[in-house]
């Protein structure tokens, strides 16, 4: 596997740094494992690590502690678990949703 560095990633030679799963909504979320790898791609930034059972398995580095700080997350200080973006893209989604469900083209028509 090869390895990426950058002051949030792991270095090849840290192989015993670990993560832990922030992302509130994951099924693992609080716990921590070592790292194995950090990687780049089309799909975005990705941690791989080893899981209890010792199989490697992938998380996008957002979900983790080597995420940078959400501003919006200081800010709110724990009062909010929904970022606006994340909003607006829920609201689209639900828009698509009902449009498919309705087989017309706008939300308008509920």
């Amino acid at each position: 596997m090869c390895s990426t560095s950058s002051p949030n990633a792991p270095g090849a030679d840290d192989a015993t740094r670990r993560i832990r799963i922030t992302h509130p909504f994951h099924l693992l979320y609080g716990r921590e494992f070592v790292v194995v790898d950090h990687r780049r791609s089309r799909h975005g930034d990705r941690i791989w690590y080893e899981a209890d059972d010792g199989s490697i398995r992938t998380v996008p580095l957002a979900w983790t502690s080597l995420a940078d700080v959400d501003p919006f997350e200081v800010i709110s200080a724990g009062r909010t678990r929904f970022r606006p973006d994340d909003l607006v893209r829920l609201a689209a989604l639900l828009d698509d949703l009902r449009a498919r469900a309705t087989g017309s083209g706008g939300a308008d028509e509920l």
